[in-house]
């Protein structure tokens, strides 16, 4: 059985590696580009291997399904227009049958956003056709949705450029960590202002699958050689059957939420949650931090992960009111944000630059100051400044936190502070995955497990007193109790002493060898 998992899963590997390849070879060399026209027609097929799935269903259950190929829309089906060839073909993709998936009225809501807009840019009949052809070979339907998530997920994993796209760049194995400690439990409600692809949304629908699941039914999910280190807890999967009927709707349409500012963005993020089984997210286009306000952004929710974007810079006339401190730094916006969005004892995992926890300027001292008025922090782990290589160097923490019902600075909270040194990667520019590169990530969440424990080198707690009193930095370096240690075990100098002594009883002895002889 896993061989035959691991053949399809190559099989289908291969064929998408051809498809970028091909597209990129016939003018698209936009790596989003490519990626979105390659999951158009990924679409277009899986929606007629769907409905003849669920024909057949209406025949085993007697439950009714109404098609959204009935009738005059027939000729929408995938099987249908394949055979259409040259200006036939392409002009009926790109006029017919896209404004036909924006317009379907049969519960795609999702399917309907994905298509909202969308245009056929595939530059001509010849590589349409082409394309075509190669999907066509894929049988969307023998392959389950793990296969195929783990799949378009390393699909957006391949794009070179992705170091302009900062969407593109978390992590699996951070994101699975920072899950881990904030633990997302069945009937929360789980949101990412800045979702990129939605990898804490999928990674947290794994992680709820993994713990409602018996033991005897989690497996081994099949990693890559060398890449072990970097899958970490995700190398088992759970399948959610300790789940009700209730618990799976809820968890499949009412638990996932984000936002995005990138329209591509969404589209990538809604394909990516269908491939993983979750059709019913609420992902939205949205700018999180400027513009009008509107009632979501009054929205509260049990949990709140995400990556936000650092680099960018807001007009402050354009900064939504209700954020705490007014800045134009996104990153300070966005922790803001976060805050504001969780319900009274709801929990947070954030990734930010080292440069705002020990920021000097008055938004960064502010925003900390925000933070630990109104949260209980209660972790805060420093990474290597190579955990987002290849794509960027720069050095971040991630904090863990929980709102409290009401803003109170408690000087005698002490938050937990961890040194990660290394991720099990090179931490350079060449990624590689590996145990001979040292990772702390398996110690961070064994300590944590044990209710945040104090274990030299790595971890200690400090009051949110002293914090307080040294402008709220929370730059885990500037606590640390080790780092002024020597960290070579020196040996007892009368050892060395009786050696060196020892050894000049030798040297005088084979001198007065050498005197004899001469």
């Amino acid at each position: 059985m896993q061989n035959n998992i691991q053949q399809l899963r190559e099989e289908f590997k291969g064929k998408v590696g051809r498809l970028n390849d091909y597209l990129w070879g016939a003018g698209l060399k936009d790596p989003v580009t490519r990626i979105q026209q390659i999951s158009f027609l990924f679409f277009l097929k899986m929606l007629e291997e769907q409905d003849i799935a669920m024909e057949k269903e209406e025949k085993l259950t007697g439950h009714k399904h109404k098609s959204i190929f009935a009738g005059k829309n027939e000729k929408f089906r995938w099987s249908h227009w394949r055979e259409k060839t040259g200006q036939n073909l392409y002009k009926f993709v790109r006029d017919e049958v896209f404004p036909f998936i924006e317009d379907l009225h049969n519960g795609h809501a999702n399917i309907r956003q994905i298509f909202h807009g969308a245009k056929l840019l595939i530059p001509d009949e010849v590589t349409l056709k082409r394309t075509i052809e190669i999907i066509d070979t894929i049988e969307f339907s023998r392959l389950d949705t793990d296969i195929k998530g783990d799949l378009y997920e390393s699909l957006l994993a391949s794009i070179e450029s992705a170091g302009e796209l900062g969407q593109f760049l978390t992590p699996r194995h951070i994101i699975r960590a920072i899950i881990e400690m904030v633990n997302p439990k069945i009937g929360e409600t789980v949101f990412d202002p800045a979702c990129g692809s939605a990898g804490f949304l999928i990674t947290s629908y794994e992680w709820l699958k993994f713990k409602n699941s018996d033991p005897k039914n989690i497996e081994e999910r099949d990693v890559p050689e060398g890449k072990q280190a970097s899958y970490g807890a995700g190398t088992k999967i759970g399948y959610g059957d300790k789940l009700n009927k209730e618990q799976w709707k809820f968890l499949t349409e009412k638990t996932f939420h984000g936002y995005d500012v990138d329209p591509e963005m969404v589209r990538l993020a809604l394909m990516n949650l269908i491939l993983h089984g979750i059709e019913g997210a609420h992902i939205r286009r949205k700018d999180t931090v400027a513009g009008a306000e509107d009632e979501e952004d009054l929205r509260r929710f049990d949990i709140v992960l995400t990556n936000p974007p650092f680099a960018g810079k807001v007009d402050r006339e354009r900064i939504k009111p209700t954020l705490p401190v007014k800045s134009n730094k996104t990153q300070v916006l966005f922790l803001g944000y976060v805050i504001n969005s969780l319900k009274p004892n709801g929990r947070a995992g954030i990734i930010l630059p080292e440069g705002s926890l020990f920021g000097t300027n008055k938004d960064d001292k502010e925003i900390r100051r925000y933070l630990l008025e109104n949260t209980k922090l209660e972790a805060v782990v420093s990474m290597p400044a190579g955990v987002f290589q290849p794509y960027a160097g720069v050095k971040t923490s991630f904090l863990v936190f929980k709102r409290k019902p009401s803003p109170k600075l408690d000087e005698k909270e002490q938050i937990w502070f961890f040194d990660m040194k290394g991720d099990g990667s090179s931490l350079s520019a060449a990624k590689k995955f590996g145990p001979q590169y040292k990772n702390d990530i398996p110690k961070l969440l064994e300590l944590w497990g044990k209710n945040q424990e104090v274990a030299k080198p790595y971890s200690w707690f400090t009051k949110v007193g002293d914090i307080a009193e040294n402008d709220y930095i929370l730059s885990a370096n500037t606590y640390n109790p080790y780092s002024g240690e020597e960290k070579i075990s020196h040996r007892d100098p009368k050892e060395i002493l009786g050696e060196i002594e020892g050894g000049e009883k030798k040297l005088g002895s084979a001198l007065g060898e050498i005197k004899k002889l001469l």
